[in-house]
């Protein structure tokens, strides 16, 4: 399995609001950035992490990205790839999870 495949299926979740009404949107241009997917109203960004991501270069590089998009106002949650596709009811709640507490935060009400 590859980063693409791991976005495809968490693509197959988060679509057509299906986690509490909100749109996400997949390669969402977030300058200097694009986000795997992001929900704009939320500025709730997921990131899929592929394999390259646990390296020491990988994770220096998505500090500098997450600390500059927190910066902008944004959240960023990120997901381990594998995780995907071996957990899913887990990670699935984790999306939810983050989803209603950025609502919380932001005091959008679930309709």
């Amino acid at each position: 399995a590859n980063a693409n495949e791991y976005a495809h299926t968490l693509w197959q979740w988060v679509r057509n609001r299906q986690i509490c009404r909100q749109k996400f949107r997949r390669e969402h241009p977030v300058p200097p950035y694009t986000a795997d997917f992001c929900c704009i109203e939320l500025k709730l960004i997921l990131e899929v992490d592929g394999a390259e991501h646990l390296t020491e270069t990988g994770q220096q590089h998505d500090r500098v990205r997450d600390e500059l998009l927190a910066k902008q106002g944004y959240r960023v949650v990120r997901i381990a790839g594998y995780d995907v596709l071996q957990k899913p009811e887990e990670v699935l709640k984790q999306i939810e999870d983050q989803v209603r507490k950025r609502m919380q935060e932001m005091k959008i009400a679930e309709s």
